[in-house]
């Protein structure tokens, strides 16, 4: 039975999301507020956390980056929340995708199982074990990132990116293609890609100060130019 922590400062809402989860054959745990959220996540190790932005004590971005320095746990923000900067503020957090209220709980249920679906196959078998060129290293069985030897801290949702990207070299990949493998099928929001891959460009800027290899297909989607 997966585990989802929902944290969520209205009582309502955190009643609703941990009825319709458990419902979903879910273990639903709840947390009012961003500091018990905190706890519950050490203390329980859940497989998915849904988080509010706007909270007591601790506040969303808060929560996505203390979880996102111990694990690779997804993340989705679930709030009342709009704006194109918060959507930015909150994957720079760590967040791995972002659900404004009001939402289906049908459509909520449908973005934690994808969520499961990519950590099952960011984890899975049939890659090589280490990919490496001259400017980064791809350890598959660490899953684990070095750039000029250092490791980078890559949220689950870069690290299937950049998979992608390392698995093809040299092969234009479409955003749509991207957004269905990575994310699924349920979704259709192209500016996802858009966000995380310039997230994950900026992760793996190495102190040379060399372009790095991911290219922009105008139009199309995005490349690994493999360094020669």
């Amino acid at each position: 039975m997966p585990k989802i922590l929902i944290v969520d400062d209205e009582p309502l809402v955190l009643n609703f999301l941990k009825e319709l989860f458990d419902d979903a054959g879910y273990e639903a745990i709840a947390a009012a507020d961003g500091a018990s959220g905190l706890r519950e996540f050490y203390a329980s190790r859940p497989d998915v956390a849904v988080v509010d932005l706007l909270m007591p004590q601790i506040d969303g971005l808060e929560l996505c980056r203390r979880i996102r320095q111990m694990s690779y746990t997804p993340i989705i923000v679930l709030t009342g929340l709009q704006q194109v900067d918060e959507k930015l503020r909150a994957f720079t957090a760590g967040a791995d995708d972002y659900v404004t209220k009001p939402v289906s709980g049908r459509e909520l249920i449908a973005r934690v199982e994808a969520c499961l679906r990519r950590a099952r196959w960011s984890s899975a078998g049939s890659v090589p074990s280490v990919y490496k060129d001259s400017y980064l290293t791809v350890d598959f069985a660490r899953h684990e990132v070095y750039v000029d030897g250092e490791c980078k801290n890559l949220t689950p949702i870069e690290y299937a990116l950049l998979s992608q990207f390392v698995q093809r070299p040299g092969e234009a990949l479409s955003v749509e293609y991207l957004l269905t493998t990575v994310w699924g099928r349920e979704y259709d929001t192209f500016d996802l890609v858009k966000w995380h891959v310039g997230n994950l460009r900026k992760k793996i800027e190495n102190l040379k100060g060399e372009p790095v290899p991911i290219v922009t297909v105008r139009g199309y989607g995005y490349r690994y130019e493999r360094p020669t």
